[in-house]
């Protein structure tokens, strides 16, 4: 018999994992950290329902476990701890680029907070490999200029915003590899 297939893990489960990765949290932890201004909260948010069901949808897969904990007099919390399983597919999608330019502003930079709490190798890492994707999107758009004609108005102009917008990703990424989250000094 076949182990059971892992389902596709979703980028807001895959950063319930990562503050679960660094340290064992109850669900309402989690939500405190998703909300703390700063950080994650600047990008992706989630209504606490959605968290607790994607919390049990990760443990009943076997990326999370949990243990009841009673705390003096309040009630019993259920205590989330990552498996080795959930360790091994959030190492995976930390260390690796998005693949579609649309994918820059809210999970590359997920990406990129977890990966600075790692270490600063793994988000050095992770700059450089997205710094290289990114030079592939601009040279693919150069390369689907010289296809068109002068009378493709329209399709001049969305290349160009994808030219300008793959141009801005590839200096702000550039900056960041020369920030401090990636362990240089400007």
């Amino acid at each position: 018999m076949s182990p059971r297939k892992k389902e596709v893990v979703s980028p807001m489960e895959f950063i319930l994992l990562g503050y679960i990765y660094q340290n064992p949290m109850h669900g309402y932890d989690v939500f405190k950290m998703l909300n703390k201004p700063g950080g994650i909260s600047m990008i992706w948010h989630i209504n606490q329902s959605n968290l607790y069901a994607m919390l049990d949808g990760l443990e009943n897969r076997g990326y999370l476990f949990s243990q009841l904990l009673q705390m003096g007099n309040s009630p019993t919390r259920k205590e989330f701890h990552i498996t080795s399983s959930g360790t091994t597919v959030f190492e995976q999608w930390v260390r690796e680029p998005v693949l579609h330019g649309r994918e820059m502003r809210q999970i590359f930079l997920a990406k990129l907070f977890f990966a600075s709490k790692i270490d600063s190798e793994t988000a050095r890492s992770l700059v450089h490999k997205q710094l290289s994707i990114a030079h592939l999107w601009l040279e693919e758009i150069e390369a689907n200029r010289n296809f068109h004609t002068v009378e493709d108005e329209f399709d001049h102009l969305v290349l160009n915003s994808r030219k300008i917008q793959i141009q801005g990703w590839l200096d702000w990424l550039s900056a960041c590899a020369r920030s401090q989250i990636v362990g240089q000094q400007n």
